[in-house]
């Protein structure tokens, strides 16, 4: 059996290096979809799921925002009779 040295370990990485490493991961396209309308708006990825699931309603200048990204009037993403 050999002796091995301090040379003959891997070099330590530091932290920053460690994270580099990591694989960049394509995002859930759904994620994704969530995280741009929350940026769009100014508010919370939660807030956005709320209104996917029809808990709460946006105000209507969001409404107005998130209508002229999709190009989908208002009245048809968000009716008021759910």
């Amino acid at each position: 059996m050999e002796n091995m040295t301090a040379g003959d370990y891997p070099t330590p990485k530091t932290f920053a290096e460690v994270y580099k490493a990591i694989p960049n991961v394509v995002k859930a396209p759904k994620s994704a979809f969530i995280e741009e309308i929350a940026e769009l708006c100014l508010c919370s990825t939660q807030t956005v799921r709320m209104w996917i699931q029809g808990v709460q309603r946006p105000d209507a200048l969001k409404q107005k925002l998130i209508s002229e990204k999709l190009g989908i009037a208002p009245e048809t993403l968000f009716p008021t009779e759910v």
